[in-house]
């Protein structure tokens, strides 16, 4: 029996073909990896870090500028909360500060818009584990603490960056270990990542760290479970959470005093947790003084700002930088105002819910990824400045988030919504 076409012209060498490994070359996965890598060892490679952000997130975006284009324009809310920081300088206290940074910001949700509508989400997800990974390689290899005992760094300069790495490597670990569809080749080293991420997070020391990923993986859990019921049933256990837990925040609110003190001995926080109450009394001042449109993007935290001085005098930061409001929506809309510090947050929650709906009605590595890096946001967004920075990789994921949860939301609308999903996210909602 002979063979036709490809098959009968192949020589016969009465070897099998090698089995392995198989290396396929991308331009887009390749810009996106040195994107990505750039962003990640920033604090080692410093500005250069930024110049590979830039070379490869600018390859992607420039390679194919009509896609690139269509994107932005299906992705217009996210576009416009970027023009309207960049816009902010006309206002600002500080606008040649305000004009960079919100040109660095433009030319992020640029990259990243551009990452998402290229690559299928199971491969961004990869390329943020591996990249992830060699981060938290490093880190262990740096072998560098805080003079004074108080945590570990690793390639940070602080061990609250540290804690957010980890956690993030953590996250991406967990959904490639627990989905059984992908090979071993990928799960056994996600095993091996997820216990080098849980190292460096207790390592790290960083409480606010350990309790928002402990509160993902109570979302797994319950991400799990409704995966499980049918979605009538969902509705109802929904419904009976929300109630328990309005319940539960009620009762809890009587013994808050007992409950703040035990945390305060537990962490070493001062009363206060950090002066928090202070600083959210001066940044409700600002608001008031300019509620709509803010002292201008990063605009607040400037060295001979009499306030902030005033600020970092009063909780001994002799560096005068790294501080901030310790709370997205305060620090958000002290700086751009209520326009944009709203924009900013319907933005967010959309992302949050489309990303929860995903990992219910679609579990994947990817789906379930994308929602629990969305619940830890939401959870750090208290505490933290959670979201949109420039060139900064937690900003890029949630950007990821807000366009993967778009094509999802748009391929369960069907074929009469509005745009198919571009050629990259073809596969939503049934990733692979």
């Amino acid at each position: 029996m002979t063979g036709t076409g490809a098959a009968a012209a192949r020589p016969r060498t009465g070897r099998a073909p090698r089995k392995g490994w198989t290396i396929s070359y991308s331009p887009d996965v390749l810009a996106t990896f040195v994107a990505i890598f750039g962003l990640a060892f920033i604090p080692v490679l410093g500005s250069l870090g930024a110049l590979l952000f830039l070379m490869g997130g600018m390859a992607l975006v420039l390679s194919r500028p009509g896609e690139t284009l269509a994107a932005l324009r299906r992705e217009w809310m996210v576009v416009l909360m970027a023009l309207w920081c960049l816009m902010s300088f006309a206002w600002s206290d500080y606008p040649s500060l305000t004009l960079r940074y919100g040109i660095q910001l433009c030319l992020t949700v640029a990259i990243a818009v551009a990452m998402a509508y290229r690559l299928a989400p199971m491969t961004f997800v990869k390329i943020l584990f591996v990249v992830s990974s060699l981060a938290g390689l490093a880190s262990l290899a740096s072998g560098r603490s805080r003079s004074d005992g108080m945590g570990y760094l690793g390639i940070y300069a602080s061990k609250n960056a540290l804690a957010n790495a980890s956690a993030l490597l953590v996250i991406v670990a967990l959904a490639l270990l627990l989905d059984r569809r992908l090979p071993a080749r990928w799960r056994l080293p996600a095993l091996g990542s997820l216990l080098m991420g849980t190292m460096l997070l207790v390592m790290g020391k960083s409480s606010g760290a350990l309790v928002s990923t402990l509160g993902v993986v109570l979302a797994f859990g319950a991400i799990v479970l409704l995966q499980r019921l049918a979605p009538h049933v969902r509705l109802v256990m929904v419904a009976m959470a929300v109630v328990l837990a309005t319940a539960l925040g009620i009762i809890l609110s009587f013994f808050a005093a007992e409950l703040s003190q035990m945390f305060l001995d537990l962490t070493g926080k001062d009363v206060t947790l950090t002066g928090r109450t202070d600083l959210w009394a001066v940044a409700f001042q600002e608001i008031a003084e300019r509620p709509i449109l803010g002292t201008g993007f990063q605009a607040f935290w400037v060295q001979g700002n009499p306030l902030a001085e005033q600020l970092w005098a009063m909780f001994g930061i002799g560096s005068r930088a790294g501080f901030h409001f310790h709370n997205t929506l305060i620090s958000n809309m002290v700086e751009i105002g209520l326009v944009g510090g709203t924009l900013q947050a319907v933005i967010f929650f959309a992302a949050l819910v489309s990303s929860l709906t995903w990992a219910i009605r679609s579990p994947s590595a990817a789906s379930v990824f994308f929602a629990l890096f969305m619940v830890r946001q939401f959870l750090l967004m208290w505490i933290e400045v959670a979201y949109f920075l420039q060139f900064e990789l937690s900003s890029v994921i949630t950007i990821a988030a807000v366009c993967y949860g778009h094509a999802f939301r748009s391929a369960q609308r069907g074929p009469a919504s509005s745009a198919p999903a571009p050629k990259g996210r073809a596969g939503l909602p049934a990733v692979t």
